[in-house]
């Protein structure tokens, strides 16, 4: 591994932390839809962890689209298009058909508020409708790999329409770029949520984010072509955070004076202020945080990987792809426990991640995987 690419492995390690603490906050009164939630959450959660999840969704999904589009060139140079989509079908693909076939059931037996027990879920419910998550396409948080599917695949047809010369052509960093790439967004984003606000899939896909995430996808492939990963600097990064830091402060007082708070779901989309808000500031939040988080890992750690660092990496795309039965399944199983839905998403929190991680490395052994 080159050493340029410690940091972005150690960067998708800490967001994949991220992904299984944000929907640990969903359960417990993060704004955001999940497989069991628990209700009645108090105010203070509510605000707090709907802000952390607000802020999570502003760029780590973004980020990781990034992240992929940045290895997708040199993956496509080396294999050429035929090989590169096998191998990516294969890897992506076995583990969206387990999830759909396996964990997407499993998980149905406390969304679907099943009231009998486990076994008699698996025997009555689960065995006789085995292929109702295919006929449904309910692939869960694996929405991502689906979307990358597709961005491989209109990448894939680009090189081969557009040809060598034009597909590799280098594209510069500036102020312009990502001024544009933020008017663009923003309203790209206000138009789709005139017709699929937040909340609303297709296919499992949320496209009211899309925008960003398809940005981002193109962006990575940029940055790769023209080297912009050296051209990010620590005073644009210092800079960043200051916005960051006014836009994280600013916002949820902005939602509660939209009337967020009272069930107001203008937010999600429609002609109206609120809509418009969150469509301008979604995206500026996000490359904000994207940009600052790169320029840190960079500087700080961008050094040969640790054994544990290695072993993190290693975990890191199990991790995403069992992490909901696992955080499920504990804040179901703690269900009777009556604390304060902070204290119980710190415990959650606690138990899930490393759960997660010795589950990965445990699956990881098996021989022929």
């Amino acid at each position: 591994m080159e050493k340029r690419m410690a940091y972005l492995d150690r960067l998708k390690v800490f967001m994949t932390v991220l992904v299984v603490l944000h929907h640990t906050a969903i359960t417990y009164g993060g704004a955001g839809s999940w497989y069991y939630i628990e209700q009645p959450s108090t105010d203070v959660a509510t605000a707090l962890l709907s802000t952390f999840t607000a802020v999570n969704q502003s760029f780590f999904m973004g980020l990781f689209f990034f992240i992929s589009g940045y290895v997708t060139p040199s993956s496509y140079d080396r294999h050429g298009a035929v090989k590169f989509m096998k191998a990516r079908l294969i890897r992506f693909g076995i583990p969206i058909i387990l999830f759909m076939a396996v964990i997407t059931p499993l998980l149905a037996y406390v969304s679907t508020g099943y009231e009998g027990s486990f076994a008699s879920y698996l025997i009555t419910r689960a065995m006789p409708n085995l292929l109702f998550s295919f006929a449904e396409f309910e692939v869960g948080p694996l929405w991502y790999l689906v979307a990358l599917l597709l961005f491989f695949a209109a990448y894939a047809g680009y090189r081969l329409m557009r040809g060598e010369q034009t597909a590799k052509k280098t594209y510069n960093l500036t102020s312009g770029t990502i001024a544009g790439y933020l008017v663009a967004v923003a309203m790209a984003n206000f138009l789709i949520r005139l017709i699929y606000p937040v909340g609303e899939t297709v296919l499992s896909l949320q496209l009211a984010y899309f925008p960003a995430y398809v940005g981002l996808y193109i962006g990575g492939i940029a940055a790769y072509r023209g080297k912009w990963l050296d051209q990010l600097t620590q005073s644009a990064a210092r800079k960043w955070r200051v916005v960051v830091c006014v836009l994280i402060i600013s916002f949820p007082i902005v939602m509660l004076l939209g009337g967020a708070m009272e069930g107001d779901t203008s937010f999600e989309g429609g002609m109206n202020w609120q809509s418009a808000i969150y469509s301008i500031t979604d995206p500026i939040l996000g490359l904000g945080i994207s940009y600052w988080l790169l320029v840190t890992f960079r500087k700080r750690w961008n050094g040969d990987p640790s054994p544990v660092s290695r072993w993190l990496s290693a975990q890191a795309f199990l991790v995403y792809m069992i992490h909901a039965f696992i955080v499920t399944y504990i804040a179901y199983w703690l269900r009777g426990i009556s604390v304060d839905p902070l204290l119980k998403f710190i415990l959650v929190g606690c138990l899930a991640l490393p759960l997660c991680l010795l589950v990965a490395s445990l699956f990881r052994k098996i021989p022929g995987r």
